[in-house]
């Protein structure tokens, strides 16, 4: 069950981290905009999550983590798309060598948010684990055919 709940967890994280990475990409002065528009996207899924889980002040340690996290993987999306501007893929082995970066590109950002998603896991109690598994489950439904895309 633990497992089945954190697992859920990571894969929240990981769709909210991933909310919009595979998107056009705009102009560069849409471009900042839509920056500051992912920001306020990320900080308002940090607070709805807090919210919900209903964070105890003892819980602020592992949180603020998680949420460092969070942000930094959003930031680390942002940058990934203005990098993907400047690539153009002409032919088979260039998409693949693309596949390869996103794909390493995920997991660096599950390698930053486990360890920090384990140790508020290990804080929370019976009610706020339960909590997680109905968000976290509804939340990866919604997100599941985007996670299956490479997003």
């Amino acid at each position: 069950m633990i497992a089945r709940v954190f697992g859920r967890l990571v894969h929240l994280i990981v769709a909210l981290s991933l909310a919009g990475a595979v998107a056009w990409v705009p102009t560069v002065p849409a471009r900042a905009a839509e920056h500051h528009a992912a920001v306020d996207r990320t900080d308002a899924q940090i607070a709805w999550l807090q919210k919900k889980l209903h964070i105890t002040a003892a819980q602020m340690p592992q949180w603020n983590a998680l949420a460092a996290a969070m942000r930094e993987n959003a930031k680390r999306i942002e940058l990934s798309r203005a990098d993907r501007t400047k690539i153009h893929p002409t032919n088979a082995i260039d998409i693949l060598y693309a596949d390869r970066r996103e794909t390493q590109a995920r997991l660096e950002r599950l390698e930053r948010v486990i360890p920090v998603a384990e140790a508020l896991f290990a804080v929370l109690n019976k009610d706020q684990k339960a909590a997680a598994d109905r968000l976290f489950g509804g939340l990866m439904r919604r997100h599941a055919p985007m996670l299956d895309t490479g997003g």
